[in-house]
């Protein structure tokens, strides 16, 4: 996952586990709070009641510690109007009077006579069943228990403003997730988008393309980009000054190794007969050859990459050039023992130069052979495919190792499996300048049996 989408999920993440235990608080708050209201209300009601028993008492039974069933049945009618549904015990918990029948089955007989050995204990008591309170509290005189008062009372307002809050609660948290979900998706954007463009810059510069990135302001990646400029410019100066040192290397090396072939030359025709100088002298004459391509090689590499070497673009049937330039490699394979098998589409057209694009073939074609196995074979095929030329050459050689597919077009760099073999590192370095002079790409793959695959894609005409 992608930084933008990982700074998205943990703000989701987080504002989701809060909304969750917010709401959970606020409802509990609120469901605490109306149980507490509800229950201040209670004994307020039962408070009055028992006053109002307490002097009704006095005057029907005066000095008697025993509840009257006329007094509970008074009470019941008088009370039940104000309070609702209440029921009236003795002290013995036995039931005198009750102002309706509430159902049995909201609770059991036992809670309910649990309930009234608690409040015959001189406490309130009460126990919520079903939407519905039953609150029990002593009825005192003169300091004794005379009775029990069971208040029944609805609590469905209760649900209902539960159900109305955890409601809007709901839509709050709806809409805040929305919200949230827009300022994450805002606020990533804006924290990934200068570290994408230092990841496309550092991308870049492995590619040895030193554009510079502009991120305004003072923070951390701010400056981390003025530090990848540095990099990038100091990066740039010195690759310059190390293509032209090679450069001018190679040009002083070009007037020794003129002298040093023509003397070879020369003592080739002086030495006679001694089969050890001729032999020396051909070694002598053989390096000197070897030396003077490498430094072609690099004199050709630095013309191109600093924009000096001229390219001639004609109009150009690839295909012929192809097939000659396979013709004229066969005395090179056999000396390798290798076979080439082409097949190539004849008249693919494209816009380029011959000689650059026969020297791209032919170092393609000698990687092919120096890295093959003898009796192996070379295939070259050539065709056409939508709007582009596809030329593809394939080895039955040692193969690239994948960490190193991405670095054989630079220059002197040399697969670590290839360290054994000669050569100079520049052939694959000078195809990619050339092919990508002709607005093309160039690229290894892995083939079937062990091949190596070189694929160009040229603009077709």
């Amino acid at each position: 996952m992608k930084l933008k989408g990982k700074l998205i999920l943990h703000y989701l993440s987080a504002t989701f586990v809060i909304l969750f235990f917010v709401g959970f608080a606020v409802l509990n708050a609120i469901k605490g709070l109306s149980i507490k209201t509800a229950e201040q209300q209670l004994i307020g009601q039962s408070s009055l009641a028992e006053l109002y028993i307490s002097q009704l008492h006095v005057l029907q039974n005066e000095s008697s510690d025993e509840l009257s069933h006329d007094t509970a049945q008074y009470v019941i009618g008088k009370l039940g109007l104000v309070f609702g549904n209440i029921r009236i015990y003795d002290k013995e918990l036995d039931l005198l009077a009750t102002s309706k029948n509430v159902s049995g089955s909201i609770i059991t007989d036992e809670e309910n006579a649990g309930l009234l050995r608690a409040a015959s204990g001189g406490n309130y008591a009460y126990l919520v069943r079903n939407s519905t309170a039953f609150f029990a509290s002593p009825i005192i005189f003169d300091g004794n228990i005379i009775g029990i008062l069971e208040i029944i009372y609805p609590m469905s307002f209760l649900e209902s403003l539960i159900s109305g809050v955890a409601n809007i609660l709901f839509l709050g948290a709806f809409i805040f997730a929305a919200l949230m979900t827009f300022i994450s998706i805002y606020i990533a954007t804006r924290l990934t988008k200068p570290i994408n463009e230092l990841a496309a810059v550092a991308n870049n510069y492995a590619n040895r393309i030193f554009t510079p990135v502009e991120i305004r302001g003072s923070d951390e990646i701010a400056q981390l980009s003025r530090s990848f400029n540095e990099m990038g410019i100091q990066l740039q100066d010195y690759i310059q000054r190390q293509k032209q040192f090679v450069s001018n290397v190679s040009h002083e090396l070009r007037t020794p190794l003129t002298a040093i072939k023509g003397y070879s030359q020369f003592l080739a025709d002086e030495i006679g007969d001694r089969p050890d100088l001729k032999k020396a002298v051909f070694h002598l004459n053989n390096e000197a050859d070897r030396l003077a391509n490498l430094v072609e090689e690099v004199l050709t590499l630095s013309r191109i990459e600093s924009g000096r070497e001229e390219f001639h673009f004609d109009i150009l049937d690839l295909s012929g050039l192809v097939r000659d330039t396979v013709e004229r490699m066969q005395f090179r394979a056999q000396k390798y023992e290798t076979d080439i098998l082409s097949d190539i589409t004849p008249g693919v057209l494209i816009k380029g130069d011959k000689e650059k694009l026969v020297q791209a073939i032919v170092n393609l074609l000698d990687n092919a052979f120096k890295y093959s196995p003898p009796r192996s074979s070379v295939r070259v095929g050539l065709y056409k495919e939508a709007n582009e030329a596809i030329l593809m050459i394939s080895d039955q050689g040692i193969g690239i190792p994948e960490t190193d597919k991405s670095k054989v077009f630079d220059r002197f760099y040399r697969a670590e499996n290839a360290r054994s073999i000669s050569g100079t590192g520049l052939g694959l370095s000078i195809v990619k300048q050339i092919i990508d002079a002709h607005r093309g790409s160039v690229r290894l793959t892995d083939g079937a049996e062990g091949r190596t695959v070189a694929i160009i894609r040229l603009p077709a005409k």
